[in-house]
């Protein structure tokens, strides 16, 4: 019987907002024995058993390593990201021969002393399992893909979604690519061309986003092209290489590969006008509501509060305007406050309160906390992203304080707390656009808000001190700039497992 493939599999990541002053440390990744298990307070579920079900031959042994991932927040301790290799280190040298590495990772991760966190990892483990080992990284849409990245990965493939309802499919496609390149089906080439293009955060179910999903799809089906995908950049992680980049991956083709990230680069940059997205004030929505009561029930997203995208999720502004403008019957999902369901727990369903809401970690941002009396409707246990989760209702307005960091993906939390968003009228999430492939078919509409917070929406609205200048929209590049000698054209050293 000839020898097992050893497969290692490696879940770690996280999305870096670096306008966040407050560091991401191992507590944020659920303590050391979160980092092995997995932590359920995080947004991204294990992928490590779906890399499993695709590899369940009798000749592949997966190899697990760590299942570490945190929600967005500031940038990451150099502590923390040396456990983490240190655990790769070992699971390395102790499994002898690694035949292949499949990764989770995001992609725009920042270190609190280096710009390039996933470069880092994937650079570690091409020294640590040698130059003819075919590494493959499964990213998110917004990863800011670096040179260091694409010098070292054999495959990059991104989510193609916004939301990111693909996730699962990217890493069974990883895996079935992994086990054809081992079993000699297939050689992968990877080429890539970054841009110097910031993108605001686009839903790819409309517009110029839903274009460039349906022509990559349209490349994939071409004769020997194995997978292409657009990153978009994270620019909240303001570092030198943040950005938008097309990856495309052909069967021994480097030419092909070369020219599918040329033309599909090109065509991102022909549409780069479209790359922004509008926001309204919170005070124009909710005049809006009063002249128009019939777009109830609407979702009202506060975006730049959105914990997904690393702010604190306490803002109290617009709990503030919904109540100054009268808008009780309204249901807030969800507000952080740990301490405060710890209150509500030991109050008890049905007693009443003196709540501090929001406000605790950046007051100065996301205004004071909003003191009420409140009556504890509601306490759930542990749930996905939100953990345990405490109703309060003050006059007709329901806040959903979670002792998680999540942002508000489904309304799986809102429902266990026995409220309807299809019986109120207006639900506040904080999330900017993964809440509406499960809200949308529930409201008549829903309106984008932009405000104070840790979460930028606007580019223009950032001062952006390390990404490499120029770049539009900030400054004005022509089209020969772009599509030429500044569009770098990139290939991976180590397509085709050759080293």
């Amino acid at each position: 019987m000839p020898p097992l493939k050893k497969i290692l599999l490696v879940q770690y990541g996280h999305e870096t907002n670096t306008f966040n002053p407050f560091p991401t440390t191992l507590e944020r990744f659920g303590g050391k024995e979160k980092i092995l298990t997995g932590n359920p307070l995080c947004d991204l579920e294990s992928t490590l058993p779906v890399y499993r079900e695709v590899l369940a031959r009798p000749d592949i042994l997966p190899v697990e390593t760590v299942n570490a991932w945190a929600n967005p927040w500031g940038r990451v301790s150099r502590e923390t990201h040396e456990y983490v290799k240190e655990i790769l280190r070992r699971k390395i040298r102790e499994n002898g021969k690694i035949d292949g590495v499949l990764l989770t990772l995001h992609g725009a991760m920042v270190l609190e002393d280096d710009d390039d966190g996933e470069g880092d990892v994937l650079e570690f483990i091409r020294r640590e399992a040698g130059p003819g080992v075919p590494v493959f990284a499964v990213l998110d849409l917004h990863a800011n893909v670096t040179e260091k990245m694409l010098r070292n990965a054999s495959v990059l493939i991104h989510f193609d979604t916004y939301p990111h309802i693909d996730i699962m499919d990217r890493v069974r496609e990883s895996a079935r690519l992994m086990l054809d390149t081992l079993d000699g089906k297939i050689h992968p080439v990877m080429a890539a061309r970054k841009l110097p293009l910031l993108s605001e955060f686009l839903p790819t179910t409309e517009g110029i986003a839903k274009k460039f999903q349906t022509l990559a799809l349209e490349y994939e089906k071409e004769p020997g092209v194995l997978t292409v995908s657009l990153a978009y950049g994270f620019f909240c992680a303001d570092i030198r290489e943040s950005g938008m980049c097309v990856v495309a991956v052909t069967d021994s083709d480097r030419e092909k590969a070369r020219k599918i990230a040329d033309e599909f680069g090109r065509t991102v940059w022909a549409g780069r006008d479209l790359l922004q997205r509008s926001f309204s004030m919170i005070d124009e929505v909710l005049d809006d509501l009063k002249a128009h009561p019939e777009n109830k029930p609407c979702v009202i997203a506060d975006c730049c509060d959105n914990p997904g995208g690393g702010a604190t999720g306490e803002s109290t502004h617009i709990l503030r305007a919904l109540l100054k403008h009268g808008f009780e019957d309204s249901i807030l999902a969800f507000m952080h406050g740990p301490e405060l369901v710890e209150q509500a727990a030991k109050a008890g369903t049905g007693a009443e309160i003196d709540a501090a809401v929001g406000g605790k970690i950046s007051p100065e941002t996301d205004g004071e906390p909003f003191r009420c009396k409140a009556r504890v409707t509601a306490l759930t246990g542990e749930l996905p992203r939100q953990g345990k989760v405490a109703a309060l209702q003050v006059g007709k307005m329901h806040i959903l304080v979670q002792s998680g960091n999540g942002q508000t993906w489904t309304p799986e939390g809102i429902c266990a707390c026995g409220l309807d968003v299809g019986k109120s009228g207006i639900t506040v999430v904080k999330s900017t656009v993964h809440f509406r492939h499960a809200f949308e078919p529930l409201v008549r509409k829903i309106y984008s808000v932009a405000g104070p917070g840790m979460a930028p929406q606007k580019i223009r609205d950032v001062k952006l001190t390390r990404t490499r200048r120029p770049v539009y929209p900030l400054d004005d590049i022509t089209d020969a700039d772009a599509a030429g000698n500044n569009g770098a054209l990139l290939f991976s050293p180590y397509s085709d497992t050759g080293g």
